[in-house]
């Protein structure tokens, strides 16, 4: 039925605890929250979300945390100064070789850079980015983080008191 709205909620929750690297970090998403239609798709072995041509509201957040591993239940730690960072939303080329362990591999000004989120620190402050992207043919786009060259004891995810319950990024697309 022409006209129907399409659109996916994925969740990366912490099914595991995941140490960052240094330089960009890709979100691979865990869960699907909601969806509607097939015009959105989540591969969550690679994080990659694919999009069917058409227009896209795209929003969501991106956060990290500090862990020592030494944290008593139900606490995390907060530093400061804290470690900055923040998300960016990009097509994803898988022609285009890129070393993501380098900040700077694919300048934030470059095309394929969709938007760039809010600054954050890993002291579960989230990144939040919203966007609008259009495409003529299929596209795949994905959410990447960065916590600086040294992220030491920055976890993109934390599993914690036996629950994989800590979203620590979310993405929501709606087809315009």
């Amino acid at each position: 039925m022409p006209g129907t709205p399409e659109y996916a909620v994925f969740t990366e929750f912490s099914p595991a605890s995941k140490l960052m690297t240094p330089g960009w970090n890709r979100r691979v998403f865990t869960d699907t929250d909601a969806r509607k239609g097939n015009a959105i798709q989540c591969d969550f072995a690679t994080g990659i979300v694919t999009l069917a041509p058409g227009a896209y509201h795209i929003s969501g957040l991106s956060m990290v945390a500090y862990d020592s591993g030494r944290e008593p239940p139900e606490k995390a730690t907060i530093r400061a100064p804290a470690s900055a960072g923040y998300c960016r939303l990009r097509v994803f080329d898988p022609a285009a070789a890129t070393d993501v362990t380098n900040l700077r591999a694919i300048d934030n000004g470059d095309p394929s850079v969709i938007c760039l989120g809010s600054p954050a620190t890993a002291n579960l402050t989230p990144s939040l980015f919203d966007a609008y992207y259009e495409t003529d043919r299929a596209a795949q786009v994905l959410l990447e983080h960065q916590s600086g060259r040294t992220p030491e004891q920055i976890y993109l995810r934390v599993f914690a008191q036996n629950s994989k319950w800590h979203a620590f990024a979310r993405i929501n697309v709606r087809k315009l």
